[in-house]
């Protein structure tokens, strides 16, 4: 590391503030998870957060949303999808300089350990870099970390063109055969997606249930990011086959939760109504459309291998985010690291190597 730098930090509590720092800088990868709707969100959730920006003198060079997460198993601070920093300074660098001061602040309300899902892209360097500041890979992910992204500064028809001419086909039989979209954030609408996301989440999913989202957390999610939610459905002879919700955080448009009960199969509702999320993406001029969590592979036994696969569909390409890293602060973090290792072995996970 470089000789260590005085920086500043400092506490935000004003949302233009906070959310323009994404605004203006280009980062190679951000998310709403580091916006001040999700602090709200998590707020409603009844978790503590914090948020620090870092000053290299009177220049603001970095920003970090923070969650405090107290659990039985252990409590932790835990950073999504952060921390930012402008690409005139060395992420590394600076988080050695001011990991002491956290760490210093974050043993005195008695936390056992930091838990860092970074933005930073899945390679071995990155890895060793967060070796070298005494970080070690998390026995469990905590929010996505393989995504697949879709440039949608192109036109629609070379949108199209990407796909492979049969899911081409589901889209235009969709429309032949009258399926309806419908897009507005009512409350009927959201009461369906609840309501059909729920019932989705209980279905055996191969080796694993999937986990939903609660209705306090869908309500929450409504709430705070009303502005800039969209929530898209697809029926057939009036019944809603398909339904999803996407957020979008300043370019980014993120494919956040779905559900679907096909009646239909040989026209699929699902590929239209993933359809006009993209347009309404694009139209809304943001630049990439985000899929969200897909698996790290083509492996079929993948928990998550059907909606993948569907996902990948729409073309666009994988992009791997660092698997979550750990510092370990007390000696209860194993107790938190043998109860995540039984969970992920359990529900059949698995993350991507670093190249």
């Amino acid at each position: 590391m470089e000789n260590k730098q005085e920086f500043t930090l400092k506490n935000i509590e004003n949302k233009k503030d906070w959310n323009s720092f994404v605004n203006e800088n280009d980062f190679s990868f951000y998310s709403f998870l580091q916006s001040w709707e999700w602090w709200e969100v998590q707020k409603d959730l009844w978790k503590d957060i914090v948020r620090f920006w870092i000053f290299d003198q009177n220049t603001q060079i970095w920003s970090m949303l923070c969650i405090k997460i107290r659990a039985k198993r252990g409590n932790y601070i835990f950073i999504p999808h952060g921390p930012l920093v402008i690409d005139t300074m060395d992420f590394y660098n600076v988080f050695h300089d001011v990991l002491p001061e956290l760490i210093k602040l974050w043993l005195k309300e008695w936390f056992d350990f930091i838990r860092c899902n970074s933005s930073q892209i899945n390679t071995k360097i990155n890895q060793k870099n967060f070796l070298n500041l005494w970080f070690r890979d998390a026995p469990m992910h905590e929010h996505v970390e393989d995504t697949h992204l879709l440039d949608i500064t192109i036109s629609e028809e070379d949108l199209l063109s990407n796909m492979k001419k049969w899911d081409r086909y589901y889209i235009n039989r969709a429309i032949k055969e009258w399926v309806i979209i419908e897009i507005g954030n009512s409350k009927k609408q959201r009461d369906i997606l609840t309501i059909m996301h729920t019932k989705h989440s209980n279905r055996q999913n191969g080796k694993a249930t999937y986990s939903g989202f609660s209705e306090k957390f869908i309500d929450s999610i409504y709430k705070n990011f009303w502005d800039a939610i969209t929530t898209i459905s697809a029926s057939h002879e009036w019944q809603v086959e398909s339904i999803l919700m996407t957020i979008r955080f300043w370019k980014m448009c993120v494919y956040y939760i779905a559900a679907s009960d096909i009646k239909h199969p040989k026209f699929s509702p699902n590929y239209l109504c993933q359809w006009e999320a993209i347009k309404k993406a694009k139209s809304d001029w943001c630049s990439v459309y985000n899929f969200w969590w897909v698996s790290p592979d083509d492996n079929p036994n993948h928990p998550i291998a059907g909606v993948t696969k569907f996902k990948r569909k729409f073309a666009g390409s994988d992009y791997s985010l660092l698997h979550a890293q750990d510092y370990v602060l007390s000696n209860k973090y194993w107790l938190n690291y043998l109860i995540e290792t039984i969970r992920r072995k359990k529900r059949w996970y698995y993350y991507k190597k670093p190249i």
